[in-house]
């Protein structure tokens, strides 16, 4: 089945530098994806907010949205084990 869907997905970790180093984490992966599917995940006032655009089979869409959730999971054991710094505003791991 076909769908045509949007989504603003909201995670909201009240720390600027843990939201911007989750969210530099995850946005490295919505690079290079298919032309139907589009993410952008960014950093703001300690949130890490991704939109998400996609047309396509509702079962390609469950697996994109899961593999968001797993990326996400990893980007904070690694940012709240304390393996990552900010420096001049971009995040180190």
């Amino acid at each position: 089945m076909k769908i045509n869907a949007s989504a603003s997905i909201t995670w909201d970790y009240g720390n600027l530098d843990v939201a911007r180093a989750i969210a530099d984490a995850v946005e490295v992966d919505n690079l290079n994806l298919p032309k139907n599917l589009n993410f952008k995940t960014y950093s703001e006032e300690g949130k890490v907010i991704t939109k998400v655009k996609y047309l396509g089979e509702i079962e390609s869409f469950i697996v994109a949205m899961d593999d968001l959730v797993f990326s996400i999971k990893i980007a904070e054991e690694v940012t709240l084990e304390g393996n990552w710094r900010c420096e001049n505003g971009k995040t180190k791991v």
